[in-house]
Order: C-alpha cells, then structure tokens, then sequence
C-alpha cells in the first residue's frame, strides 16, 4: 500500500553516525496533524537510509497526494533538489511541497523552482494538513492557492499568503515517534535524543533569522509536557541522554528548574544557552540533575564586533562568567563566528586569542567551531551585508552554496586563508571535543589530540597558513563530509 504523503529529509553534509545522526525534528512536528487525521506517512532520511533513491522511487505510486521536503540555507537545498529531481521524473504531477527555513525566508524565490510547487511558511503542521485535505477530496489547485501559510504557484502564476498563527506548542499532540526507527535513531546518535521544548527566541542578535521567524516571540512546553513526553519516549525506547534544540533553553530559570528537577539525573541532558544567563541560573544546582554540557554562542571576542551584532554581552562578562562555570564540572561547548561585514582581520584576532584564554581558564572549555557569517534573507545583518558588496543568488540552485562554512562573500577574500584555516583547525584546537565526539567511530583517539597539540602550538604563535597538513585534513574531511563551498 502506497504512502498517502512522503516526507524527505535531506543530508546536512556534516553526516556522521554517533556524532551528528539526530532524529529529523522539521519533518516529524510537520508530520503531526496529518498523522493524527488518519494519512499514511512515509519519512525517507537520507542520511540513515543508502538506497534512499530506491525508497523513494517505490513510494511514488498512484495514491500519493504529495511529496514533502525540508530545508535549510546551504548543503540541503542541493540534496532536496536531488529527490525533487527523481519525483518530476518519475511522477511529474506529482505536487512537491518545500518547508522549513530557507523556504519560508524566500518563498517566492523558492517556488519559482520548476522542482517547487508549493512552499510552507513557518510551522508546518496545519498547512500540510490543509494541503493534504484539498488533494484528497480531489479539487483542483485553485483551492491551493488561499491557504493560510502556503506560497503556492498555480497555473503559472504565483500566491503569497500571510502566515497562518503560531501554534500553542503546550496543545500539541506528542510527535509521531512511531514514524521513525526510533531503536536505530538512538543508536545512531550515540544513545541520546534530540528533542525540541520551545520554540523562538526572544533576543535580536542581527545575524540569526530567528527574530525574523518568530519576531522574538517565545513559546515554551511546560516543565509537566517536556517531561511527559520524554517519559513516553523512554519508556519505549530506551536513551541515556538528551540534547534540547531549543535556540535558548534557559529563558524562564522556574521551568529549567522544573524539568531538570524531573529529569532528577535518571539520564544526562545538554542544551544551547546564553553565557550571560550564568548571572541568574544556578548551574552546580543543575550539573546534579545530570546537566553534562552547555553550548553558549559567543560569535565574537571583540568588542566592536558584539556590538554590530546586538550580542548584549561584554568581553569582560564573557571571561568572568566562564571562570564561574570552570567551577560546576559541566562542559562548556562555544560557537564562534568570524566573516562579519566591515570585520578585520586584526578583530577576528581578538577573538581567536579570547577563545584559547576562554580554555586556559577553564579545563571542561571546548571550541565546537569558528564558522563563517553567511548572510541571511531577513536578518539585520542582510542588509549591512548588501551595503558591503554581498550579491545575493537569484535562484534556489544558488542558495545550495552559502553553508556555514562559505567563502564567497566579498568581504572575506583578503582573509580567505585565515578563515578557511580557523573552520578546519577550531575543531581539534581544545584537545576535547572532537577526541570525545569521535570515540564510536573508527579514528584512533591519540590522532585528534596530536592535531590538536599542532594546532594549538600554531595559535598560539598566530600561524594560521593552509599548510599541508590542513589541507590533506582538509581533503579526508570533504571526502567524508562537506564543509566548504567555493
């Protein structure tokens, strides 16, 4: 029996099982409404699925209302746009749907595609609902055309509807977990799940397309569902951690509380925060809850540069309050990122040389990455990027190339070098991180510490050439994953 609805999930091009392998959240929450209603689901993971080009090829039958994909900015387009391509050849009336991130920035660049024909703004739930019911009663695409959320083109032309209402996530049905080998999930992400309990973000830091998405607008489970649901996941398959993917977990320190009073250290559990929430949350408290790691983005160690992007924290906050987390024994996880118009190379110094005093002073510090700023349709930092030079792509196609590790923006190409080293070397630079990561996989754990003692000899000395080492590291890591794009 074929699938009412096939929902593909993309690569990431940073693919590695017991490292990066989470569940696909964007497809699972966008599966919810039609699942309860009684459609036949299908989620086709490219990651975790090698014949996946066969997988979807058989679903393609009689019966399917539509093909779903999701995406965000970069590596992912590139990959939905390879099933897209199989689905016109194989059913080419068949209505491909995009969503998630980069569609819902352009989605009328989106759906100009020939492989779009329709886009889903924002959350995803009620208007795949509502798409799912117009095909199945069998009307024709003019129906398409006025639903809440949805940026349909029809016979040529092309709607932009307003978005339809944010969901109370607090009345949301439990995701549907059975979708998905949830057994091989969990092993594929090293025993641990990843799970989503709120959405948005109330601060306005001018390179992210949160404030932009949910216009700083946060909407959080209650500590009684967060919990709730991650029993019923446990209870049925069994992990060891979790990993919140909440933009910022530690909003409302009453509901940290809560749940890491629930979670009561049964499992360890990680989260991405602010640094500056170390002055009003107690983290020792929560170390004892099974609280084991923390992932604060820093972006920038100048003070020009934190300002520009509305970050609201000091240097001098930054190193004091990492003084008091070296302190509680939980792993301290910070994100970089350098490539910021009218950034110098002297100021992107600044922050390579608070980053190693960041793990100097505190031993359980790590650098997960330095990435490179890549201008976001929406975002504050747009538009201070197009008064630098940036020339933006005028097709879906185009956007496939701008990851997190790009290095087409103009602005960066007398720090080419520079940049493309610091995206290699940052991650073996603590000595931790990546030995950690890396300790399920085939890689001998003494070769990411001998990298890292190189290259940390090599910043401390701010010897940042494209040697031959990095670059053979360089070629090993594209042919296993993709980081950049030229």
């Amino acid at each position: 029996m074929s699938s009412d609805i096939v929902l593909v999930y993309p690569r990431t091009g940073f693919d590695i099982k017991t490292v990066s392998l989470e569940l696909p959240l964007a497809v699972l929450a966008a599966a919810t409404f039609v699942d309860r209603d009684g459609y036949k689901v299908k989620i086709i993971d490219q990651r975790m699925d090698p014949d996946w080009e066969k997988t979807l090829r058989s679903e393609l039958k009689n019966g399917t209302l539509f093909v779903g994909l999701s995406s965000i900015t970069g590596d992912q387009i590139h990959y939905c746009l390879d099933a897209a391509k199989i689905i016109r050849e194989v059913n080419p009336d068949l209505p491909i749907v995009w969503g998630g991130i980069h569609p819902t920035l352009l989605p009328i660049q989106t759906v100009e595609s020939e492989y779009v024909d329709l886009v889903v703004k924002g959350e995803g739930e009620q208007p795949l609902l509502d798409i799912a019911n117009i095909l199945n009663k069998g009307e024709n695409g003019q129906k398409l055309k006025d639903i809440r959320g949805v940026t349909a083109k029809v016979d040529g032309k092309i709607y932009n509807n307003p978005e339809a209402p944010n969901l109370n996530v607090e009345e949301l049905p439990f995701l549907p977990y059975h979708l998905l080998d949830m057994k091989e999930y969990i092993k594929a992400f090293g025993g641990a799940v990843s799970f989503l309990a709120s959405r948005g973000c109330p601060f306005q830091c001018t390179y992210c397309c949160n404030p932009f998405l949910s216009q700083r607008r946060w909407r959080m489970m209650s500590p009684k569902k967060t919990l709730e649901e991650l029993e019923f996941i446990r209870s049925k398959w069994h992990f060891d951690k979790v990993k919140f993917n909440d933009e910022h977990f530690f909003v409302d320190k009453n509901r940290v509380y809560g749940i890491a009073e629930g979670i009561n250290d049964q499992y360890s559990w990680e989260a991405q925060t602010r640094l500056d929430t170390v002055a009003y949350i107690d983290y020792e408290k929560l170390s004892k809850t099974g609280l084991y790691q923390i992932q604060p983005g820093l972006e920038s160690g100048n003070p020009r540069i934190l300002k520009l992007i509305k970050k609201e924290v000091t240097l001098e906050n930054i190193i004091r309050y990492n003084k008091m987390l070296a302190h509680t024994g939980i792993v301290c996880t910070y994100n970089f990122m350098t490539g910021f118009p009218t950034e110098t190379i002297g100021e992107i110094k600044e922050t390579i040389r608070m980053s190693l005093k960041l793990l100097d002073d505190n031993p359980n510090s790590e650098i997960a990455a330095f990435y490179i700023f890549t201008p976001y349709p929406g975002t504050e930092a747009y538009d201070l990027a197009l008064e630098n030079g940036f020339r933006p792509p005028t097709t879906l196609e185009g956007w496939s190339k701008f990851s997190r590790q790009q290095l087409l923006t103009p602005w960066i190409q007398d720090k080419r070098e520079l940049m493309e080293n610091l995206a290699i070397t940052s991650k073996f630079v603590d000595q931790r991180r990546i030995a950690r990561l890396f300790a399920k996989t085939w890689i001998p754990k003494f070769v990411p510490k001998l990298l890292g003692k190189l290259y940390r000899h090599r910043w401390d000395r701010e010897n940042f050439k494209m040697t031959w080492d990095i670059k053979l590291l360089e070629w090993v890591i594209e042919k296993r994953v993709n980081i950049f794009t030229n």
